[in-house]
């Protein structure tokens, strides 16, 4: 049996996902299809543009069978604990095949991955802090196996190898090439493939990007996008009232960052503005962005430690071939699933407490009730 997993933000969905789901169908013809999508929040370091419910019934009508949520604790994280989650949950659902795309699809990512795991135990390593980690991770790469990987996408392409090898899980990786030769950050809005960041700013500044997203996509992008902007003033009012204190247990908050973020929030002007002020050649702006979430959302390391603890497969949506994988599964399965989060879960030491005060944030924003009463989306 071919269980054919993909990890996802859509953030938003465009005709490039839609591109990549009709090649699995058309190749690999898959008994299910399922997604790993982040929550609400994704591995840049943003409020993703419109919720985690609508995101899953675009991934269904785009047809996906079945879609589990990536939670904050996984989805907010640097590329290898944000690969490592999602490979856990792919494991868990019994994939056998993990396709992604990237822009180097014949390049060994398996045995690349394996490698990598070798050298990487050395205490030593990543630890010059006058360079991010994304550029020591490229010096070892030229150092110790003579070529380097410069793009996001073959990034997390060696980080799903290496968090299978280290979870001694054989799911077959299958690299898709990227259609229509648009870069991860390509800013340029082109007719029908685009990027996801130009499509992100397309609906920022109101301007037309009908025909990079399918016919479904485009009325829920128009009328709900959300945008770390709109976020600020309550960063800004977080920061302000922290001691230093309760900074410095944020998740992530290192090399006393707690003393910058205070002394420049007061004459920032907005969260574009803030991140320049913050920024240095030790912290790359997804870092700054993740942390400044982290601060926000009141995530500290005890927190994310116990997250991390408490993993659990949260039900999004299926159809009927999905809610067949999942009863496929139910002997084997050894983390809960949830299909109904209920008021104990959310209670202090419950399941989901952390994600659940995460993603009610976003009420602030008008965003609906985004776990209680939430069923999962069945699509027939």
């Amino acid at each position: 049996m071919t269980i054919v997993g993909l990890v996802v933000e859509y953030n938003p969905f465009h005709n490039g996902h839609l591109w990549q789901i009709q090649q699995v169908k058309q190749k690999l013809h898959p008994e299910c299809l399922v997604v790993v999508m982040s929550g609400n929040f994704v591995q840049r370091g943003e409020v993703a543009l419109v919720d985690k419910w609508q995101r899953a019934q675009m991934a269904l009508a785009a047809g996906v069978d079945l879609v589990i949520e990536l939670p904050v604790y996984g989805a907010l994280q640097p590329a290898d604990l944000f690969a490592e989650e999602a490979v856990r949950l792919l494991r868990e659902l019994q994939v056998t095949d993990l396709a992604f795309g990237t822009e180097k699809p014949a390049l060994d990512y398996w045995k690349l991955g394996q490698q990598l795991n070798e050298l990487t135990t050395e205490p030593a390593l990543f630890k010059d802090y006058r360079n991010t980690y994304a550029t020591q991770f490229n010096q070892l790469l030229q150092e110790q196996l003579g070529f380097m990987l410069t793009k996001p996408n073959e990034l997390l392409g060696v980080a799903y190898a290496q968090a299978a090898g280290k979870l001694d899980y054989a799911v077959n990786l299958l690299p898709l090439p990227r259609i229509g030769g648009v870069q991860h950050d390509d800013p340029r809005l082109l007719p029908y493939f685009s990027s996801a960041s130009a499509i992100r700013t397309a609906v920022l500044n109101n301007q037309n990007y009908a025909t990079a997203v399918p016919p479904f996509v485009q009325q829920q992008l128009s009328n709900n996008a959300l945008f770390n902007e709109q976020l600020f003033p309550y960063l800004k009012y977080r920061l302000l009232t922290a001691n230093l204190s309760e900074l410095s247990q944020i998740y992530q908050m290192s090399e006393g960052l707690q003393y910058k973020l205070q002394q420049e929030i007061t004459n920032a002007t907005d969260f574009q503005d803030f991140l320049y002020k913050i920024k240095s050649k030790r912290f790359t702006f997804a870092r700054l962005r993740r942390l400044c979430l982290y601060t926000l959302l009141n995530i500290t390391t005890e927190q994310m430690q116990e997250m991390r603890a408490k993993r659990y497969l949260h039900v999004l949506g299926f159809n009927a071939r999905g809610r067949q994988q999942l009863h496929n599964i139910r002997q084997q399965v050894t983390l809960p699933v949830v299909t109904k989060v209920t008021q104990k879960m959310g209670q202090k030491n419950g399941l989901m407490a952390k994600e659940i005060q995460v993603d009610q944030m976003l009420q602030l924003l008008g965003v609906p009730e985004q776990n209680f009463g939430r069923q999962p989306i069945m699509r027939k």
